[in-house]
């Protein structure tokens, strides 16, 4: 006899796979994002990054499918301020009490030859604390 389901049951949704072909790093950090068509400027703290996109906190809201321009600020292992850009277009945003959660795909990944201080610091970052490669297919090595 088949059990029909009830409707808490129904609306429970389906356990999604991870299809991230990059790890996120927690990343301390600030971003300014800018919105060019609507030549806004919001400032975040990052909460994480791949080599894909960035997880940012802020206090204003970004939207959602808005395409943005990046400034990532970060401490060296020197103490040195160093800073990044890169484009992208805001994936998911999420209100959490006064915080806007956004998640942000970047256009093209992070590489050496458009943000080389930022690889350097990741690399850094991945080897002093024997955090996992980049690349979750093992049989890649990028670093």
């Amino acid at each position: 006899m088949k059990r029909e389901k009830g409707p808490v049951e129904k609306n429970v949704k389906q356990k999604t796979e991870n299809v991230r072909k990059w790890y996120r790093y927690q990343f301390f950090g600030s971003a300014k994002v800018r919105i060019p068509k609507e030549k806004k400027v919001v400032d975040a703290n990052i909460a994480n990054i791949s080599f894909s996109g960035i997880g940012l906190y802020s206090t204003k809201s970004i939207g959602k499918g808005k395409t943005v321009k990046i400034k990532i600020s970060f401490v060296d292992k020197h103490g040195k301020v160093l800073e990044e850009f890169a484009t992208g277009k805001v994936d998911w945003q999420s209100k959490f009490k006064s915080m806007y959660l956004t998640g942000i795909f970047f256009d093209n990944e992070l590489s050496v030859t458009t943000q080389p201080k930022l690889i350097e610091h990741l690399t850094w970052l991945i080897d002093t604390y024997n955090w996992p490669q980049p690349y979750k297919d093992q049989r890649i090595s990028m670093l």
